[in-house]
């Protein structure tokens, strides 16, 4: 099926996946896997001719997947900037989304949780979410797709570097796990380096939403495993889990203790950052994510109530720029979009109290 009369945006809008995250922590994790077809050069070598066969072939196979439903198929050059934006956003993929163009293409299966990626740096890149912190489900099935296709056509594997990739750091399992934790309590209470020391592992890497180890918006730790070569997917799942469980533990507890204590100062931020969501006239998308986080934190600590967690994670996700314009009347300019944004965090919270 061909997305020709569907946007990216339209189709996923209605998948409602962030709505069905309970969990007070994890946000979502995903599961990503590069792959290339034996014989053919690297997207970037391609004449668009063989791009249009490496296409043809994979849209083809893909389609007769049976662990996939409603798998649709839309063309990059046809998908306009604020779709892959929206991509992007969705599930939480990288800028690279925004470089393709033609001969290249996005597959989303029905429940919106599934992106094959075409022709862009690789032939296929496989890339799954997870918004109920099954990573080791999403592996496992992320993999059985992958196995499938690969029975149809050969993938490109060398014995010394594993599966080959079009970027030589990416080799081996071509495979990367991916967790996104909102830790309010550790970052606030400025506990989170101590735990962090002690919870050191080379093979993972710790940063914020946009990439930076320092700048971290809306209280989320972005895990994921360091190495890809001489690492077996077990080892990387394993070693993520390890730490995902130990943070969520380490924050629970620290909560735990907030409460207990009724820290004044984390009061106090937990308040500004209410005030600023239900009063501003214009808030930024960093502003809203970093403000959002602490409410989310006072809402489970019973300072706030009104509002489910879930609603939060919702909210969460919805003031994005390319989520918050499917939900608004009309295109802003950009000047204008930050006063659409507070209208809209004003409407969804309109029903919230504060307790403190």
């Amino acid at each position: 099926m061909t997305g020709d009369s569907n946007r990216p945006a339209e189709f996923l809008s209605g998948k409602m996946l962030w709505e069905q995250n309970r969990s007070k922590i994890h946000i979502a994790s995903t599961i990503s896997l590069k792959r290339n077809i034996e014989k053919f050069n690297f997207p970037g070598k391609l004449s668009s001719d063989l791009q249009k066969t490496i296409l043809s072939l994979l849209t083809k196979e893909m389609m007769k997947n049976q662990l996939l439903k409603g798998l649709v198929l839309f063309p990059a050059e046809k998908t306009e900037a604020i779709d892959k934006e929206y991509l992007m956003e969705h599930f939480l993929a990288s800028e690279k989304i925004f470089q393709a163009h033609a001969g290249e293409a996005f597959m989303i299966d029905e429940e919106g949780k599934f992106l094959a990626i075409i022709n862009l740096d690789n032939h296929i890149e496989f890339f799954y979410l997870d918004v109920f912190d099954q990573l080791e489900n999403s592996w496992n099935l992320i993999v059985k797709i992958e196995t499938e296709l690969g029975k149809a056509l050969r993938y490109a594997f060398d014995p010394r570097f594993g599966f080959l990739t079009s970027d030589p750091g990416d080799c081996g399992t071509g495979f990367e796990a991916v967790a996104y934790l909102q830790l309010p309590g550790l970052i606030h209470s400025g506990q989170i380096d101590h735990v962090l020391d002690n919870s050191s592992d080379e093979s993972i890497a710790i940063m914020g939403l946009q990439g930076s180890p320092t700048e971290i918006i809306g209280d989320i730790l972005v895990i994921k495993n360091n190495y890809v070569l001489g690492e077996s997917e077990e080892k990387i799942v394993s070693s993520l889990r390890t730490l995902i469980t130990k943070l969520m533990v380490e924050e629970v507890a620290e909560r735990s203790k907030i409460k207990k204590e009724g820290t004044a100062e984390i009061k106090d931020r937990v308040s500004r950052a209410f005030g600023i969501l239900v009063h501003s006239y214009q808030i930024e998308a960093v502003e809203a994510l970093n403000a959002l986080s602490l409410v989310k934190l006072g809402l489970d600590l019973g300072w706030i109530e009104g509002i489910t967690i879930e609603d939060i994670n919702k909210l969460f996700f919805n003031c994005r720029r390319a989520h918050l314009l499917q939900h608004i009347t009309g295109t802003p300019v950009n000047e204008e979009l930050s006063h659409k944004r507070a209208e809209f965090i004003h409407t969804t919270l309109k029903n919230v109290t504060q307790l403190i």
